[in-house]
């Protein structure tokens, strides 16, 4: 049986987000480091983080 304890330590946990980088022109999803979208040439990048 799991104890109090150890199931509040579980819920509290964060997990670490993970970015996502994405052209903000057509919404193609790049890879990080990108200057330019390979799909339509845009060089408007966004970068969401993702939980």
């Amino acid at each position: 049986m799991l104890s109090k304890q150890f199931i509040q330590q579980i819920v509290r946990l964060e997990l670490p987000s993970t970015p996502h980088y994405e052209c903000r022109h057509c919404g193609y999803s790049v890879e990080k480091d990108v200057d330019e979208c390979p799909q339509c040439g845009s060089d408007e990048i966004a970068a969401y983080d993702l939980e």
